[in-house]
């Protein structure tokens, strides 16, 4: 992890491209598509350092990265093919309620996009991490 505020940053930055680059849509789709590009690129250290920081109580990344946990969440959301599973299932999923006329068409296009763009910003989080080698926790 190339750090906390590299990655809100990005997280940001991407958020504002994805808004500004569906500015001229009526809908708040602009806003949800920046969401999920900017959750997209922070899930797989919430995986890790969330999930366990919640657990533990505790914010500290030195103590989280000691419990024996951490290793196997790490090792989860640092993997792109499990995302690309987890995607997998989720858009069948919705694809099975377009199917059976419970999503309308518009919705299933709306998700579809939101979750290439989810996919998108871990792929992000990821290059970042083999391409950074941090120093700090935090930058």
């Amino acid at each position: 992890m190339p750090g906390l505020l590299t990655h809100l940053g990005v997280g940001v930055i991407g958020f504002l491209i994805i808004y500004f680059a569906f500015y001229k849509s009526k809908t708040k789709t602009k806003v949800i598509y920046g969401l999920a590009f900017a959750i997209g690129h922070l899930l797989p250290d919430l995986v890790d350092f969330g999930l366990l920081g919640i657990k533990m109580g505790s914010l500290n990344p030195s103590e989280i990265m000691k419990n024996p946990l951490f290793d196997t969440l790490a090792v989860f959301g640092h993997t792109l093919s499990n995302w690309l599973i987890i995607a997998l299932v989720f858009v069948s999923i919705f694809l099975f309620l377009y199917e059976i006329e419970k999503i309308s068409k518009k919705s299933l296009i709306a998700i579809i996009i939101a979750t290439v763009l989810v996919l998108i910003g871990i792929a992000v989080h990821l290059k970042l991490d083999l391409l950074i080698q941090e120093k700090s926790y935090w930058i």
